[in-house]
């Protein structure tokens, strides 16, 4: 994940391979198609560590933000990283055309999904570690900050990396937390 944001750091999101230093646009979202699936495993096993003292709280937390990963980090960075190209490589606008017919009631279930997922289930869970102790509250901090950065993105444009990078760092966090748990 902290690949996939610091590539981002010196990338335009655009499909031009010469802004892209020459490398093919798929291949810049090759760190977060890997590090999604492994961060959700992740999720899962940091779950576990804390289920007992987390409760009804980290239960809805890790389902909420399994679900707003899975429906919107991994899907989005699949989408960018492969199909956006793939319909671009097609015809030059045609990704313009299927959003401008994009129905409203299509898109805001996606952002309403990814929101209550990656928002609300982000701050719930990173409430729940800070309660349940077991792992560093700072890391749960860190999720409740990541969560707070990915809604900032519509009001300025750094709030997703922003996020991204507390996300990843999060997750080294808790991590690091699990290796020494079972050291």
């Amino acid at each position: 994940m902290a690949t996939d944001v610091v590539l981002h750091l010196f990338v335009d999101d655009t499909l031009e391979p010469a802004e892209l230093a020459g490398i093919p646009h798929e291949l810049w979202h090759v760190p977060g198609m890997i590090a999604l699936p492994l961060a959700l495993l992740g999720l899962v096993a940091v779950y576990l560590g804390q289920a007992d003292e987390t409760g009804s709280v980290g239960l809805w937390g890790f389902v909420l933000l399994f679900i707003g990963m899975t429906v919107g980090a991994i899907y989005s960075t699949l989408f960018h990283g492969l199909f956006l190209p793939a319909i671009e490589s097609i015809e030059t606008g045609l990704f313009e055309t299927l959003v401008d017919n994009t129905t409203p009631a299509q898109f805001y279930r996606g952002v309403v999904v990814q929101a209550l997922g990656l928002g609300l289930g982000a701050i719930l869970f990173g409430a729940a570690t800070i309660r349940g102790k077991v792992f560093p509250s700072t890391a749960g901090w860190l999720f409740i900050a990541a969560a707070l950065f990915a809604a900032a993105n519509q009001v300025f444009a750094a709030g997703q990396l922003v996020s991204r990078t507390l996300f990843a760092v999060s997750f080294v966090w808790f991590g690091l937390s699990l290796r020494e748990q079972h050291d």
